[in-house]
């Protein structure tokens, strides 16, 4: 996974684009879109929340991260492949794995996108011993 800034909006919530592919392919992501990262509010007992954005048209927004600011697509609020809405769940645990499970909806609530049994895991490296 990796991610990277894409924009700050006025409320002080930032918006991060995101990459996800194996390990052996990085130049090839199979999912990408936005996380929009801010701040809880006080009453809730949580640092951030954290909504997702797919993204329609994917080709255009590939190697974001790789690439010069004034060279990248304006972040776009868009849902695609036919979803009306989506949900994401994100955990960082204790041992650095990351898991992530985001799905799309369409209007009648049934999954359209996504993974349907599970979240992906996302695993650290193990360092080189050298």
């Amino acid at each position: 996974m990796l991610t990277c800034p894409a924009a700050e909006i006025v409320d002080g919530s930032k918006v991060l684009y995101f990459e996800q592919a194996f390990w052996r392919t990085p130049q090839k992501p199979f999912r990408q879109g936005f996380y929009m990262v801010k701040p809880c509010p006080k009453e809730l007992k949580c640092d951030v929340e954290v909504s997702s954005y797919a993204i329609r048209d994917v080709e255009e927004y590939k190697n974001f991260c790789d690439r010069p600011k004034d060279q990248r697509p304006l972040p776009e609020e868009v849902l695609g492949n036919g979803a009306t809405y989506c949900t994401s769940e994100l955990a960082i645990l204790k041992n650095n794995e990351i898991h992530s499970w985001d799905r799309g909806y369409d209007i009648d609530g049934n999954q359209v996108w996504g993974a349907k049994e599970g979240p992906y895991e996302f695993k650290p490296v193990p360092a080189s011993k050298g």
